[in-house]
């Protein structure tokens, strides 16, 4: 089985005696595809309310401008967070990452996210002098398969893995065995564990163990440092890694769903929920190009102050169903994708407020290194014209954290 060390150090030891994880030769992969934010949708700052399934981040931070200020000071901030991967994804494989199993998606792709919303005097929705804070999650219940292309380079960078983790196993162990300094350590180790009964605990035992590692760490620099052969794969690795993208081809189902609070007069103690809900997302992805995702969500909205078709101010409870479309086109490794969206809200509770729609287009920039740039414009459920993403009138961008596998 392939394993998911590929993407980390190369170099690292697989000898019991002197394994390390070194960071600074791990492979930072650029996964970040779109922005992935539950808690942004239920605030009305997402670039998107149909989103496409990705490869998640463990850490990602979105960052939007309000609105209608013309201020690159972003106003509304989204962070998500992905537990599996912030915890490095122990045990995982690159089988397990094409795994259809449900418990490996679901663990994979689970991601919580929260979201404040600053002061914007251009929403009816959201009074300026409360504070709003949202929190959500989200998951995969099917995913699609890797790509060709996708296997091919995994194929190719677990074979350069191979290569110089077997060259440096090799070289370094023989340097191991011949070194005196080394063979004093171990010995000097072994002796005292057997005067003191086998305690690894020891103190005397721990520095000597530090010591050893350190100079295991010394000679394996060394070795990559004047082995031009192995320079040149490790360059290679990193190459082949840092470009890779990962692809999924196929159908798909997302689930997510949250929760938004509002603090009146952005006061803790004065706190009440604001609106909630949960929604599916689901489509395919084609080798073309071309992703066609669907979108059914139920929002609850309580105590609701709006006005009647008399204009009279009312409150009441307002229940929604949301049905829509998305068209997505990114050109096979092309940084820029364009996408169409379009919603229809039905008022489950007919006496409140009439139904409504919702159309935006968006553009998207891949800056690399995890940092993506998007620019929408449409038409928003209440009629207004919205505009996120445009770096003259306002900003939104997300940036993904923790991509070393």
């Amino acid at each position: 089985m392939k394993s998911i060390c590929f993407l980390i150090a190369a170099v690292i030891i697989s000898f019991p005696a002197f394994s390390q994880e070194d960071d600074t030769t791990k492979i930072k992969l650029d996964l970040l595809r779109a922005p992935s934010s539950p808690a942004a949708n239920l605030l009305d700052f997402a670039v998107s309310d149909i989103e496409k399934p990705s490869d998640v981040s463990a850490f990602m931070a979105s960052l939007q401008s309000a609105t209608n200020s013309n201020s690159l000071l972003p106003s509304h901030y989204a962070v998500d967070l992905a537990p599996f991967w912030l915890f490095r994804g122990k045990g995982l494989t690159t089988d397990k990452m094409d795994s259809r199993k449900f418990s490996d998606v679901f663990r994979q792709t689970f991601v919580f996210s929260t979201a404040v919303r600053g002061s914007d005097s251009s929403s009816k929705e959201y009074d300026p002098a409360n504070f709003y804070s949202s929190f959500g999650i989200k998951f995969s219940i099917k995913r699609g398969s890797f790509s060709k292309r996708t296997s091919e380079t995994l194929d190719t960078i677990t074979l350069l893995a191979g290569q110089i983790a077997s060259d440096v196993n090799a070289t370094l162990k023989a340097t191991l065995d011949s070194s005196s300094e080394y063979q004093a350590l171990a010995e000097a180790r072994r002796n005292k564990l057997i005067a003191n009964g086998g305690n690894i605990d020891d103190p005397e035992v721990v520095a000597i163990s530090k010591k050893m590692t350190n100079l295991q760490e010394s000679f394996r620099t060394k070795i990559i440092g004047e082995k031009e052969l192995l320079r040149s794969r490790l360059a290679l690795l990193k190459q082949k890694a840092q470009s890779f993208k990962i692809e999924r081809f196929g159908f798909f189902i997302d689930f997510a769903g949250g929760v938004t609070l509002e603090f009146v007069d952005k006061l803790f103690s004065r706190s009440n929920v604001h609106n909630g809900g949960a929604w599916l997302t689901f489509g395919g992805n084609y080798e073309s190009g071309f992703s066609i995702l669907g979108l059914a969500r139920y929002l609850y909205n309580p105590d609701k102050i709006f006005a009647d078709n008399a204009g009279v101010i009312k409150t009441s409870n307002i229940s929604t169903l949301d049905a829509g479309a998305r068209i997505i086109y990114n050109s096979p490794m092309s940084r820029f994708a364009l996408s169409g969206e379009g919603i229809y809200r039905s008022v489950l509770n007919k006496q409140t407020i009439d139904p409504s729609w919702r159309l935006v287009v968006n553009a998207e920039y891949d800056l690399g290194n995890n940092q993506r740039l998007t620019f929408s414009f449409g038409r928003h459920f209440s009629g207004t014209i919205t505009k996120g993403g445009n770096v003259i009138a306002a900003l939104n961008f997300l940036k993904g954290f923790g991509n070393r596998r």
